[in-house]
């Protein structure tokens, strides 16, 4: 809840979307080796492949402002894990301004994520995008 302030502040200011980014130099994160490889390797293909410009998309924080979510809403095709990703990719292709900034965050110990069948899933979703926006 640390960072709520400061997502509520770059809509304030102009901002379509804000996302805190784990990924960024001055992040303060703590996470397991696994999680952290599996992360950067998913947010290295999503910016390769679909021309994103952040760092971190599935880091928990994040808002939007309500008509710029509303205009592509409807384009999201994905209801699981790559929802932000898709949102954020989406969001940047159609104009808007995004902004990603550092955050501070511990990994919580246990987790959904099944590293195996997220990965090749996530994976799909990413050239799934791809093909969808070239």
């Amino acid at each position: 809840m640390r960072h709520l302030g400061e997502l509520i502040q770059f809509i304030r200011d102009g901002c379509d979307f804000a996302t805190g980014s784990r990924m960024l130099p001055e992040s303060n994160v703590k996470r397991p080796f696994k999680r952290g490889l599996a992360s950067k390797g998913f947010n290295f293909l999503t910016r390769s492949m679909l021309g994103s410009k952040i760092y971190d998309h599935q880091c928990g924080f994040k808002s939007f402002k309500r008509a710029s979510l509303f205009k592509i809403l409807d384009e999201v095709k994905d209801t699981h894990w790559f929802w932000d990703t898709e949102i954020l990719v989406r969001a940047q292709h159609a104009g808007f301004r995004v902004m990603e900034f550092p955050v501070e965050w511990k990994h919580g110990g246990t987790t959904k994520v099944n590293l195996i069948k997220d990965v090749f899933g996530m994976g799909s979703q990413i050239f799934r995008l791809w093909f969808e926006l070239i």
